[in-house]
């Protein structure tokens, strides 16, 4: 593969290629050069210069190369830097005889029948030039190809005016795609070889979702400590295992059948949404290990619902006061699960009256975990009121009466 003498072996090998093609303009003398246009000495009296003036990274092929190492620094193939290079071809003549139109036809005419540089030409000027022996352009993968650039008026003025600072001749512009340079390292060893391969049909049986419930009770109301049940279908393949994955933590179901899972909570959840995904770890390879990255159902959701803390019949709901500044009063509860740095917590006070009244308390920014929140009270009318209390929206149930009316958490204010 080419390598950092690629860009100079393209340059000399195009001015060797239109040297050959300056014939057919009928214009003695006329020779290639490769300099600078504002160059003070060296130009040709007549003839073409060739000026390499922007070098660009190749669009399709920039980043091919990735990755070229593995994770433990292993070489996997060798870097690759995929360049475009922009050149200016400038025409020098008689005008009065249109010696530069004549050499700029026959130019045009070699570059759109022949717009890529062969191989044994690139060999040829490799070996002929001594500084280019090792350049081992005609050895990469893809040829090197020449297409005009459409310059505008305005561009040109500005090549002509801000990078070359000369009076403008007769000009016309190429693009040469793509040249890839290699770096020198050591090529990686060929991967092993495939001893054995292994073929596995299965038919596709997705898992379904239906339905979350906490279990026995098969209420949607799950807390903290609940066992979680999925209904749905397809959850038992033959010749897979089944697992459940809650909140990016992996669980084993303690009952599976292909209809229902019956799975533990994975410790330290924190209130609020939860995701669900059913995944079917495959057994694959010799000997068989698992592959979690088989069939796998859709992500279903349920909601971990904090509730307040309580010993015997009493709730942890505490008023306290002096609190603040200015002091006041401030309704502590403690509440399960733990509530976490960054989730928020909010107080429902409802007063049992007629008609009932909802007030609502936020308990501020929470900096660091915590299972006791503060909330400032203010503005209350003395009564009883039902409590609950939202944790991202979470909200902790109520004790309720044979008929269903809430009746505890409550305090009297």
């Amino acid at each position: 593969m080419s390598n950092a003498l690629a860009i100079a072996a393209v340059t000399e090998t195009l001015v060797q290629v239109l040297g050959a093609s300056l014939d057919g303009a009928q214009v003695a003398g006329a020779h290639v050069t490769a300099l600078r246009p504002d160059a003070p000495i060296g130009l040709p009296p007549v003839g073409v210069n060739v000026f390499l003036y922007q070098v660009s990274p190749n669009a399709y092929l920039r980043n091919a190369d990735l990755p070229t190492r593995a994770a433990d620094g292993t070489l996997l193939r060798r870097p690759q830097a995929a360049l475009d290079l922009h050149y200016l071809l400038t025409f020098y003549g008689d005008d009065g005889k249109l010696e530069q139109q004549r050499l700029l036809g026959a130019v045009a005419r070699k570059m759109h029948a022949d717009p890529t540089l062969p191989r044994s030409v690139i060999a040829s000027v490799q070996q002929s030039v001594d500084f280019l022996h090792a350049a081992n352009l005609d050895q990469q993968a893809e040829l090197v190809r020449f297409a005009p650039v459409n310059f505008s008026l305005e561009e040109l003025s500005k090549l002509w005016s801000f990078l070359l600072k000369i009076d403008y001749v007769l000009s016309a512009a190429y693009v040469a795609s793509v040249v890839l340079i290699e770096t020198d390292d050591p090529v990686p060893p060929p991967p092993l070889p495939v001893l054995k391969s292994n073929i596995y049909v299965q038919p596709f049986r997705q898992p379904v979702i239906d339905r979350i419930l906490s279990s026995p009770g098969a209420t949607p109301f799950i807390v903290a400590g609940d066992l979680i049940a999925l209904t749905g279908r397809n959850f038992v393949s033959a010749d897979a295992a089944t697992q459940v994955m809650i909140s990016r933590i992996m669980q084993t179901p303690t009952l599976a059948t292909d209809t229902r899972l019956v799975v533990a909570q994975p410790p330290g959840l924190r209130a609020g949404a939860q995701s669900v995904q059913v995944i079917e770890t495959q057994m694959l390879g010799t000997p068989p290990t698992p592959h979690r990255g088989g069939v796998q159902s859709d992500v279903a959701t349920f909601v971990l619902h904090p509730v307040i803390q309580k010993t015997g019949s009493t709730y942890a709901i505490t008023k306290v006061s002096g609190v603040g500044s200015p002091p006041g009063d401030a309704l502590v509860v403690k509440v399960t699960p733990t509530v976490g740095r960054g989730q928020r917590g909010l107080l429902e006070l409802i007063s049992t009256g007629a008609p009932p009244v909802t007030n609502l308390f936020d308990a501020g920014p929470i900096d660091a975990d915590t299972d006791t929140l503060s909330f400032p009270i203010h503005g209350l009318v003395p009564g009883h009121y039902l409590v609950r209390v939202r944790v991202d929206g979470a909200e902790t149930p109520f004790d309720l009466d044979p008929s269903g009316a809430p009746i505890t958490p409550s305090i009297v204010l």
